[in-house]
Parts: C-alpha cells; sequence; structure tokens
C-alpha cells in the first residue's frame, strides 16, 4: 500500500513540478531595493542575481521606462563583475527599447573594448555622442563618450 502511495507521489511531483513563487508587488519592490543596495554596495553578482529575478518573475510588474533602465543597470552590474558578452547582449535589449539611451551605448562600447574589439567599442561610443544629450544624464553620457573617443584618437565620423 504504501508503495503504492509512494509511486503516486513520485509521479505527480513528475507531472505537478513545484511552482516558484509568484511575484507580488511588494517582492518586486523589495527586488528592487535589494538591487538598488548592490549597486550602492558595489556587489555586482548580487546586482546580477537581483536584476536577472527582477526580469524573470516580476516582468509584469516593470513599465517600458524602468525596463530600459532595468537592462540598463543589469548590463553594467555585468560587465563590472567582467562577463562582457552578457553585457554587451543586455546592453542590446535595452537599446532594443530605447535606441536613444546613450548609457547602453557605453556600457556595450566599454564592454566591446574589453574584449579587445576596439572597432566596435569606438563605433558605440560615437553612436552615443551622435544621439546627445537630451537630459543631464545622457549628457554625462556624451562627455563620457567624448573623452573615450579622444583617448582612442578617433574624431567623429
Amino acid at each position: 500500500m504504501y508503495r503504492y502511495l509512494a509511486a503516486v507521489i513520485l509521479i505527480l511531483l513528475n507531472v505537478f513540478p513545484a511552482v516558484a513563487e509568484e511575484c507580488t508587488l511588494n517582492s518586486y519592490g523589495s527586488l528592487v531595493t535589494e538591487a538598488r543596495n548592490a549597486d550602492v554596495g558595489r556587489n555586482w553578482a548580487k546586482s546580477v542575481e537581483s536584476y536577472n529575478r527582477m526580469l524573470n518573475e516580476c516582468a509584469a510588474f516593470i513599465n517600458t521606462a524602468d525596463l530600459v533602465k532595468t537592462y540598463d543597470a543589469l548590463s553594467v552590474a555585468l560587465m563590472m563583475n567582467e562577463n562582457y558578452a552578457a553585457a554587451i547582449d543586455n546592453a542590446k535589449k535595452c537599446l532594443e527599447l530605447d535606441n536613444r539611451y546613450n548609457s547602453c551605448m557605453m556600457t556595450a562600447s566599454r564592454s566591446y573594448e574589453k574584449l579587445g574589439d576596439l572597432d566596435m567599442a569606438i563605433s558605440y561610443a560615437q553612436a552615443a555622442v551622435e544621439v546627445g544629450g537630451y537630459d543631464d544624464y545622457s549628457s554625462a553620457v556624451v562627455i563620457l563618450a567624448k573623452d573615450f573617443l579622444k583617448k582612442q584618437g578617433k574624431m567623429l565620423k
């Protein structure tokens, strides 16, 4: 009898695997706080974990503007964690959502530079300058991009 019951339980566990806890507005808020605290503390591995959880578990709570910022923050955390290829991939996802978000362009640029692809690094930095500054943050990114290009001895095309 117990063998039969154990077999049924095993079958049910295989048919109905445990479901991950559903994201709530409170758990999303906790993830946002956790990610920001990790960023401030420069705990890049924790940042990557938190942003990935936000994207994988709580996407329904992230509006488009915040989704762009989430991919931006994730790409920076990945770059700081020396995972340059993943940083580039996430910067590109950011740019798919907002092709004027020059912070993601510079994250891609710096990551390509670390991977040794200077042509792509310069291309993304030039694109960041061409977008221009449309607020204080993007204006600061333009300054960073120009400084990068100057150090490379490159003028804008």
